[in-house]
């Protein structure tokens, strides 16, 4: 899977997460699946699965709505709940990420996610 580096050199990876494809921001600090935005994402189909209450990296309190989604992960076909949040932006956590590699070359300017043979 292949990304990018924006001109903060912060690192993106494009995702198709079954409604369409979007840039994930790659978020470390999240030890969660996906955050969507609800400006993107399409709650008719998905299947609701409540409320999250979650406190942010700056200490802010925010309530996420949950949802059961299946889609496409590195070949494989998957079923997880996302957290859908305002506007358009989109975070990928730990949670996807682990137990594959993930390398951003910063001279290159490019970012990859490589499949665990493991898994």
């Amino acid at each position: 899977m292949d990304g990018f580096l924006d001109e903060l050199n912060q690192a993106w990876l494009n995702l198709d997460f079954g409604q369409g494809r979007a840039d994930f921001l790659i978020d470390t600090g999240f030890s969660g699946t996906l955050i969507i935005g609800e400006e993107l994402f399409d709650a008719t189909r998905a299947i609701p699965a409540g409320f999250v209450d979650s406190t942010l990296a700056a200490g802010q309190s925010f309530r996420y709505e949950r949802f059961d989604l299946s889609f496409e992960w590195l070949g494989v076909s998957v079923r997880l709940f996302v957290l859908v949040g305002p506007g358009s932006e989109c975070l990928i956590g730990t949670d996807l990420l682990s137990p594959h590699r993930l390398e951003i070359d910063y001279q290159r300017r490019v970012v990859e996610l490589h499949r665990s043979r493991e898994w």
